[in-house]
């Protein structure tokens, strides 16, 4: 009797903790988040108005407007004068429109770029335009749909607590809407989970602020001192994220949420993964990106990560983890994969940097390092990003080298250049990407990256996307935005150049099986010679890639079986029979073709 308890526990155990199966078509995906606030405005009558925009503030200013999409992005409205301040000073209260509609419109565009995974930033009911500070998790934003005012009716009839008195506004069923359009193009979408804090205007939160220890969501939060209703001061005070008073972060144990905020996150969860809730998980989102995910209770994420997976079992999770995690990531993990900023740090040491470049070898090693933190088969689908909402433009990481990552890269650093990158900046960028995209992982383009747009950290890394039917004003960057260097007028045009370039790679790996999921080897790791050379295989399919870092010319010494193999060249579909040299500062693509075929 014994020994069958001691069986049927450890059964339990393991369906406790090892609750992720992998999607396999997340492996070797190419992703594409978008800024939704910043992608396009599909839909003008739904525009934010000022007493959203500012509800959090003492004031509204006089005329503030939407800011026109293709503005000069370092030129101020007159609410942002009368505000005063520095030119960053009132960034996040500038609006551009981009909504939901503008996405749909947009899905062929991606769809033809060759995009599989979409991630899109929060789409939750929040007051800012980046929408980490959710005004709930069971609406998508109402300015991002046809009918704010209406939306926002709807949504006072109910009781957030209650799922059955939930209704669907014309925001969250145009969403849908979005879902649906997304997989009729064999696309997938994932959306952002921010469940460790939300914002003020959070209903929990305002019934709190307005009933105090009366409240019964007091316990909801990590309340330090309630008001004394004795006294003419307000003394009422909690815990915001990293101390910022407008996030709010949700109570919790050693090693869980509290109660009430995760019994509403399950029930928001079910509601975005299964819509009409027949068990048919298709008409739901893909999945998540997880938002500060070391910040939220491991025990927490067990119990989510088991909720979406009796849902959607292809469901994918992704952990916002900059660390190696290890602990987050493995075959008893709670996640599926992370963003793979070590990706990113390695990269950036590696083919950024100029006077700190680190050798061919150390690359390898790091790269190496991330390969052993996680199972072999994770690894396809670690989301192997170069830059993101939260850092500076790739473009920009390029024409600013030698600094750490993320680091150093606005206007409070002196000698950093915000302006318009060279043609050679661009150049270097592309032997960036042919490496992110031959390299073995799910690599992922922030928008805008592909057509070449450029910017300084978070918020100028945010500027509304660079469209070709539009006509762009020149950015002008003079001493009043802060800067210091790279004061001047420049053109903002898109970049078909690189725009080809993402196309020609992304098509390698869509038409590649053996990049997307094949073996990977180091043929050459020459730290003299500067040259770095990997293979991807899968059965006989076998694809080389060579990156020269030096100034020089170098010849590539790897051989072909002659007579019996051929290379094509896969960026320009020419064939050689042997491989050629390779220029300073380049790289080349090669596929093995065998003769005998």
């Amino acid at each position: 009797m014994n020994r069958i308890y001691f069986v049927l526990l450890f059964i339990l155990n393991l369906s406790i903790y090892s609750q992720t199966s992998l999607p396999d078509w997340s492996k070797g995906i190419v992703w594409y988040q978008i800024f939704p606030e910043r992608f396009y405005n599909g839909d003008t009558t739904n525009d934010p108005t000022a007493d959203k925009v500012f509800v959090n503030h003492n004031s509204i200013p006089n005329n503030w407007h939407i800011t026109k999409w293709t503005s000069n992005w370092f030129e101020r409205s007159e609410w942002e004068y009368e505000l005063g301040g520095n030119f960053r000073d009132h960034l996040f209260e500038r609006r551009y429109g981009g909504d939901i509609q503008g996405i749909i419109n947009k899905l062929d565009y991606l769809n033809h770029l060759g995009i599989k995974a979409i991630y899109l930033n929060p789409v939750f009911e929040a007051v800012s335009l980046h929408k980490y500070d959710a005004s709930c998790y069971h609406h998508i934003d109402f300015n991002f749909g046809p009918n704010p005012i209406g939306d926002k009716i709807s949504y006072q009839n109910e009781n957030p607590e209650n799922p059955e008195t939930w209704q669907w506004t014309e925001s969250d069923k145009l969403f849908l809407k979005l879902i649906e359009e997304v997989h009729k193009r064999g696309m997938k979408i994932i959306i952002d989970g921010v469940f460790n804090h939300v914002g003020i205007q959070f209903w929990a939160f305002q019934d709190l602020v307005k009933n105090q220890f009366n409240s019964k969501y007091k316990d909801w939060f990590i309340v330090e001192k309630f008001d004394d209703p004795h006294t003419s001061e307000d003394e009422f005070d909690y815990k915001g994220w990293w101390n910022i008073k407008s996030l709010p972060e949700f109570n919790r144990t050693t090693d869980d949420l509290a109660d009430g905020p995760k019994k509403y996150i399950f029930n928001s969860t079910r509601r975005w993964m299964d819509p009409n809730q027949d068990g048919d998980p298709s008409d739901g989102v893909d999945g998540w990106r997880l938002d500060v995910a070391r910040e939220v209770p491991l025990g927490f994420w067990r119990q989510w990560s088991k909720l979406v997976k009796s849902i959607n079992k292809d469901a994918i999770l992704i952990g916002e983890l900059w660390e190696l995690s290890p602990d987050f990531i493995s075959e008893n993990g709670v996640f599926d994969a992370l963003m793979n900023y070590n990706f990113a740090f390695a990269v950036n040491d590696f083919f950024v940097a100029d006077k700190n470049k680190i050798s061919v070898s150390a690359f390898v090693k790091r790269l190496e390092e991330i390969d052993r933190n996680y199972p072999a088969t994770n690894l396809f689908s670690l989301q192997n990003l170069l830059t993101s909402h939260d850092t500076e433009r790739l473009i920009s990481l390029v024409k600013n080298p030698d600094r750490k990552y993320d680091r150093d890269a606005d206007e409070r650093n002196k000698i950093y250049d915000p302006s318009k990158p060279s043609s050679n900046d661009y150049e270097k960028e592309k032997m960036i990407i042919a490496f992110q995209f031959i390299y073995k992982g799910a690599p992922m383009i922030f928008y805008g990256d592909e057509i070449g747009m450029w910017g300084a950290d978070d918020p100028h890394c945010r500027k509304p996307m660079i469209w070709s039917e539009l006509s762009y004003d020149d950015e002008v960057i003079d001493s009043s935005s802060g800067f210091s260097k790279g004061l001047g007028r420049y053109e903002v045009l898109p970049n078909f150049d690189l725009y080809n370039f993402y196309k020609k790679m992304i098509s390698i790996r869509n038409n590649n099986l053996s990049v997307r999921v094949g073996g990977q080897k180091i043929l050459i790791a020459d730290d003299d010679k500067k040259l770095l050379a990997l293979e991807r295989f899968l059965n006989d399919e076998r694809i080389i890639a060579v990156f020269n870092l030096s100034e020089f010319i170098k010849e590539v010494p790897l051989q072909i079986n002659f007579g019996k193999e051929v290379l094509q060249n896969l960026l320009t579909n020419k064939f050689e029979n042997k491989f050629p040299e390779i220029s300073g500062n380049s790289f080349v693509l090669y596929k093995i073709i065998s003769l005998n075929k």
